[in-house]
């Protein structure tokens, strides 16, 4: 879908191994953007299929495979979806400042099968993500409503980095 209007423009570019969303810094749209994304995930968890299959050989066991894959691949969704939706909304919030005429781009990859990679790339200034990384629970104020977010993307997925500006973040979980 795509909106001439640049302060709520919301477009899906889809290809049968990632899908790429851009968007206006609305709150709404990472609602949006997070519905998108599950729908495109599970689509790709009922066609994962084994080695064999994908070089054109008999697999007798493919359909048994292809149902454990996607039980597999369901278990790690809230992981997916809280750690995308962290950092979409610092995105949104703290990189564009909710600022609609700003655009924030989303692309999550299915990487052999076996990787959800996923890129999150704002318009803002970025921040010094190096001096937040190893922050730990003691070192938030309790009564604060951020500052939490390297800490769960640390705990949800096996890697995370920024762009040396600190406006791209790139997640990867092995699956």
């Amino acid at each position: 879908m795509l909106n001439n209007d640049l302060n709520d423009r919301f477009e899906v570019h889809e290809t049968t191994q990632s899908i790429t969303i851009i968007f206006s810094s609305k709150m709404e749209n990472i609602d949006r953007t997070c519905d998108e994304t599950l729908r495109f995930l599970m689509n790709i968890s009922k066609d994962c299929s084994c080695e064999e299959s994908a070089q054109g050989q008999d697999c007798p066991e493919l359909e048994i495979k292809k149902l454990k894959c996607s039980q597999c691949f369901k278990s790690h969704l809230f992981a997916i979806q809280l750690v995308m939706r962290e950092g979409l909304t610092n995105a949104v919030r703290h990189g564009n400042s909710l600022n609609p005429s700003k655009m924030v781009r989303v692309l999550v990859e299915m990487r052999h099968n076996e990787v959800i990679y996923i890129e999150i790339e704002d318009q803002g200034k970025g921040f010094e993500w190096r001096n937040e990384q190893h922050k730990g629970i003691d070192d938030i104020d309790e009564d604060s409503d951020h500052g939490r977010g390297l800490m769960i993307m640390e705990q949800y997925f096996s890697r995370y980095w920024y762009n040396d500006a600190g406006n791209k973040l790139t997640l990867e979980k092995n699956i």
